[in-house]
This record gives structure tokens, C-alpha cells and sequence, in this order.
């Protein structure tokens, strides 16, 4: 037993040195996987080292730098994406902006237009024709040239004296009609020189139903119909609505031309020989139920009733007061055209709504050109 424990011990021993044997050769080991782990990292620090930016250390961590990498890539593609809709939003505004400086432009040339624009003010004076035998009897009268009644010259010449038709005239106009000459003739004779006889300020002619009252056409449906839209109806023979408003409109077109062009150069002596221009009335052919053949009662007109006297232009010549007056129109004219120009010249008044003068009466329309177009001064109460 003694012996075998000996052997024992000795064989434990010889064990141990085995194992210190082995420990040593693990050690050993462990000192290469050391050696090669070093040799990795500083193979990987040189690695490392080679690859990172100027100006940044090698040695951090891996992860940390490749999440700031990667936030920062994030953050520029971010940031590029709003570049881009901000670029194309300022693209489209700028479009915008392009597009609408045309209409910028005239907004401001007419704003500036009405600023430098000096306010106007005219006087119009309109005088209706006195009675012919007709308007006595009611019947429809237009192109028709009838003299006055003589007791209606008579009537007439006692109102020459009113103070509304004494002083200066920059512009008269008379139908060239005979009743509307001879209205000229009695109320203010003296200016009968200086007036233009213009046959765009006759009365509507009505063709076939001249001359006609109301019971001889009442039963007649194109009259009725002519009554219920004379826009869209003409009278047989007669002058279409569209016509009648076309030739007052060319006729005050005109006299708007004429005071700008006065305004500015002040005198229009080109006027004093020219001839007014001349609107004939619409060719309709006639319709076949018409109750009354009239052409043996319809009177034609004077042979000399579109002839227009010449007459000296009053040049508009600037006023130093500090008020001048406004220029003043005298237009002797018919019920129809009255009405007409009271329609275009009053806001709010039609053709229909404008009330007819009586033969004779005078209407002063006191205007002022607002905003590119004439309209009534209001009056003060």
C-alpha cells in the first residue's frame, strides 16, 4: 500500500508536470492568438486609418460613425427634397407672377390714364320739334317732313327768350328735318348759322305704318308684335331697331371725339366745311297684311332737307378762372332720340323708362365724363 501511493504520488506528479506541460503549451497558444489578434487590430487600425477623412481619428467607434453617416445622409436627402419643392415652388409662383404682368401692366397704364385724365363737364341742351298736323291727329310720324302748325311757331317764338338758350353755343345740331329746322328757326334764330343739320338725329322711321294711328294698326299681328319687342321686330319698310341705335351712338361717338380733340388742340376748323354722314334706313320688304296703304298720304321729304349749312367752329378756348364753364351742346331733335340719349346718359334709365318731352320743351342734361363715359351730375339739393 506504501508503495503504491509512492507510485501514485510519483505518477501524480509526473501528471502535473504533463498538465503544467499542456498549461505552458496553452499559454504559448494563447500568446499566438494574442499575437495574431494584435496583428489584426493593427492591421485593421492601419486599415482604419487609411480609410477615415482628414481630420478624424481612426480610433473611434465603428457603429457611432456609421449611424452620424447615415443620419447625415438622411438629413441631405431631406434637405435636397425640400431644395427641390422650393425651387419648384418659386418656378410656379415666378410663372405666376410672369403671367400676370401683362394685365398688371394695363391695370396701371389705366390707373395712370384716369389720374392724368383732366375731368370734363358739358352742358347739352335738347330741344324737342314743336306739332305738326300729325303729332296733332296721333299718328306715327319719323321720316316723314312735315312743317310746324302755325300756331305752334307761334308758341315756339315766345319761348325764344328763355335764358338757357341766350349766350354761346360751342356745338349746335338740328335734324335735318323740316319740323325740327323750323323749331331752330322760331326758338333760337340766332343760331341758325352755326348749326349743323345732321340727318342721324331723325326720328325712327316706321316705313309702311307712317301716317297710321293706333286703332288702324291694333288689329295687325306684326304690330302688336313690333309693340311687345321693338328690338327684335321692324316695322314693314321701316328702320330696324339696331340701325336706329347705331346711328345716335356714331352721331355722340362723334361729339366725344370732337371735344377731346378740341380739348387738346383747341379748335376743330376742319368742321366748317365738312357734311355730315348719312345713315339710310334698313331696305325690309313689306308685309303682306298690312290694314292701310299710307304711301299716297306720306309727304317726301324737302329737296334741300339733307343739305347741312356750313358754319363757323367756336374754338374751346382754355379759361383761366379758376371755375370755367362747361362747353354747351344745343341739339334740336326728336321725342325718340331724346329718349335714346337720356337712356345712355342717365345710370339706370332705359329707352322704355325715359320720359318724353312735349313738342317744344327744353331739357338741359348737365354731364360729366367719370370713369371713360359721361353721366348726369347729381343735382344739389
Amino acid at each position: 500500500m506504501e508503495r503504491d501511493w509512492r507510485l501514485s504520488g510519483v505518477q501524480m506528479d509526473k501528471d502535473e508536470g504533463k498538465d503544467e506541460g499542456k498549461g505552458k503549451g496553452k499559454d504559448k497558444d494563447e500568446g499566438k492568438d494574442k499575437g495574431k489578434d494584435t496583428d489584426r487590430d493593427k492591421d485593421k487600425d492601419s486599415r482604419l486609418k487609411d480609410s477615415a477623412p482628414a481630420g478624424c481619428s481612426a480610433l473611434s467607434s465603428p457603429a457611432p460613425q456609421q449611424e452620424l453617416e447615415l443620419e447625415l445622409g438622411l438629413g441631405l436627402g431631406l434637405g435636397r427634397e425640400l431644395e427641390q419643392e422650393l425651387e419648384l415652388g418659386l418656378g410656379q409662383k415666378l410663372e405666376q407672377e410672369l403671367a400676370r404682368e401683362p394685365q398688371l401692366e394695363q391695370e396701371l397704364e389705366l390707373e395712370l390714364e384716369q389720374e392724368q385724365e383732366p375731368q370734363r363737364e358739358l352742358e347739352l341742351v335738347l330741344i324737342r320739334h314743336g306739332h305738326t298736323q300729325w303729332n296733332k291727329e296721333r299718328r306715327y310720324l319719323g321720316s316723314t317732313d312735315l312743317p310746324l302748325l302755325p300756331e305752334a311757331r307761334q308758341q315756339l317764338s315766345a319761348l325764344s327768350d328763355q335764358p338757357v338758350l341766350g349766350g354761346e353755343f360751342w356745338r349746335v345740331y338740328c335734324s335735318d328735318l323740316r319740323r325740327c329746322r323750323e323749331t331752330l328757326e322760331a326758338m333760337a334764330p340766332h343760331l341758325e348759322q352755326q348749326a349743323v343739320y345732321d340727318p342721324r338725329l331723325r326720328e325712327l322711321d316706321f316705313g309702311a305704318w307712317e301716317g297710321c294711328n293706333y286703332e288702324q294698326l291694333k288689329d295687325n299681328g306684326h304690330y302688336r308684335s313690333w309693340i311687345d319687342h321693338p328690338q327684335l321686330v321692324t316695322p314693314p319698310e321701316g328702320e330696324s331697331w339696331e340701325q336706329f341705335e347705331a346711328r345716335v351712338d356714331d352721331f355722340w361717338a362723334q361729339q366725344e371725339q370732337e371735344l377731346e380733340y378740341t380739348s387738346i388742340n383747341g379748335g376743330m376748323p376742319w368742321l366748317e366745311t365738312s357734311e355730315p354722314r348719312v345713315v339710310p334706313p334698313a331696305a325690309v320688304p313689306p308685309v303682306a297684311d298690312s290694314p292701310v296703304p299710307i304711301s299716297s298720304v306720306i309727304v317726301p321729304p324737302a329737296p334741300d332737307s339733307r343739305v347741312p349749312i356750313p358754319f363757323a367752329a367756336i374754338p374751346l378756348v382754355p379759361d383761366s378762372s379758376p371755375n370755367p364753364p362747361p362747353p354747351r351742346v344745343l341739339i334740336v331733335t326728336h321725342g325718340g332720340i331724346i329718349r335714346l340719349l337720356l337712356a345712355r346718359l342717365t345710370k339706370g334709365v332705359t329707352f322704355y323708362t325715359a320720359a318724353a318731352p312735349a313738342p317744344g320743351e327744353v331739357t338741359v342734361l348737365k354731364l360729366r365724363k367719370d370713369e371713360g363715359a359721361w353721366r348726369m351730375i347729381p343735382r344739389e339739393v
